[in-house]
């Protein structure tokens, strides 16, 4: 009886065990469609949109070159048009390092960014048909004016928020963001915390959707716009990546408050000088 008992027990785990090795084997699999599916997505980039983005440039240069018969109104558009165009190149290098396949993670040092100049960067480059430069009202308290963090991150996260707000809210009603430097209390040896507030007074967020509004492809009003439900997934993911946190308050109808923490990097280590 005990034989028996046993031989069933090593059939079971014989069965357990082939079964995880077939689990497994699926995994793999899975992962290594992931793997070719971000390589792909890396050289699409790295390459193929940045032809586009070259030719637009050389082609608004060749536009300067003519520019005694622009009327300046036409001028000022070709100029924004180019810092678009830096503006795309800076980001797709930006993706190109946050898609980076060898799993190496994003740098713990970072450049001094111009928060104040970021955001009114972000507010110029909105689309003309959201009023931007009327609407959005930017506060930026003095001692966070000058902040270590990756600056396309922040643009990115003002950028997709401000857009937001604004699409989602009445076409005369105000948006602020408020910027402020803070201490650090989360007890994680990191130095200050760059607090971004963004509020509207839109139509807001049904409580029960706020917990899957980061989702991916997830879309609110679907009657507003034809987004594509990836903006706030992608603001997320950015902010976590920094080390930082984003949570939202809404009442439909009553509008919606968007608080983000992204932590300061360490400064970058001046290069020692031999002599």
């Amino acid at each position: 009886m005990k034989v028996q008992t046993d031989s069933r027990t090593s059939a079971d785990l014989l069965r357990i065990v082939n079964e995880a090795v077939s689990e497994a084997d699926v995994l793999r699999k899975r992962l290594e469609r992931h793997e070719r599916t971000l390589l792909s997505t890396r050289l699409l980039m790295g390459h193929e949109l940045k032809r586009p983005a070259t030719a637009i440039k050389g082609y608004l240069d060749l536009a300067l070159e003519n520019a005694e018969d622009i009327s300046s109104d036409v001028l000022k558009v070709i100029e924004k048009a180019k810092d678009e165009c830096k503006l795309l190149d800076e980001l797709n290098s930006f993706f190109l390092q946050l898609l980076r396949v060898d799993g190496v993670p994003m740098p713990t040092t970072g450049e001094t960014a111009d928060i104040a100049s970021c955001a009114e960067n972000i507010i110029d480059h909105m689309p003309e048909g959201l009023d931007a430069s009327n609407r959005v009202t930017v506060t930026v308290s003095p001692d966070a004016s000058v902040f270590r963090a990756n600056s396309n991150t922040i643009k990115l996260v003002l950028a997709n928020l401000v857009e937001n707000a604004l699409v989602y809210s009445r076409a005369e009603s105000q948006v602020r963001v408020n910027i402020e430097r803070a201490e650090d209390k989360r007890g994680m040896g990191g130095a200050d915390l760059l607090k971004i507030r963004i509020e509207d007074k839109g139509r807001g967020i049904p409580e029960d959707f706020i917990q899957r509004i980061f989702r991916p492809f997830v879309r609110l009003h679907d009657d507003i716009t034809d987004g594509s439900g990836l903006g706030l997934t992608l603001v997320r993911t950015l902010v976590e990546l920094h080390g930082g946190s984003i949570f939202i308050r809404s009442e439909e109808n009553n509008g919606t408050t968007v608080h983000v923490t992204i932590p300061e990097m360490a400064k970058a280590e001046e290069p020692s000088v031999l002599i």
